[in-house]
């Protein structure tokens, strides 16, 4: 692909990776020590959503170095459905089973696959918010 038409993907400098960091940074520093009882929510299922987006773009950069990935285009939802494939079956079996380390929790893969979403979502949001060329040169009604 030429330089012109490469995408704008940021990998680590990506708003979706930073701002979803700077959650988990918050949650695992300053919201979890401080609360004076247990949350699933804030323990362990916020952190689960944030899986995709947090880890994801940090492998599509390796990829992207190592000659895997032939564009900077933006997450596409095979790529997203590969790796939580890979996590999943790693934090519900292999993770409990051989490490035994982590609890097998069918929620962790919903908050995974819900978080994979809305990463995608607000990757793919130079197609949702674009608006069709013939409606851009369209002149409004009653315009002089």
């Amino acid at each position: 692909m030429p330089a012109e038409k490469r995408g704008t993907f940021g990998y680590w400098r990506d708003p979706v990776f930073l701002l979803s960091l700077a959650i988990y940074v918050v949650n695992r520093l300053w919201i979890k020590p401080n609360l004076h009882t247990y949350s699933p929510f804030f323990h362990g299922h916020l952190n689960d959503s944030l899986t995709v987006p947090v880890a994801l773009p940090i492998y599509l950069l390796v990829y992207r170095w190592i000659g895997l990935r032939p564009d900077d285009q933006p997450p596409r939802s095979w790529e997203i459905g590969c790796h939580l494939a890979v996590w999943c079956v790693f934090f519900k079996w292999f993770g409990p089973a051989i490490l035994h380390h982590g609890v097998a929790d069918p929620l962790d893969d919903c908050s995974m696959l819900a978080g994979g979403m809305v990463a995608w979502l607000l990757w793919q949001r130079g197609w949702l918010v674009k608006i069709p060329q013939a409606q851009k040169a369209k002149p409004l009604h009653g315009a002089a």
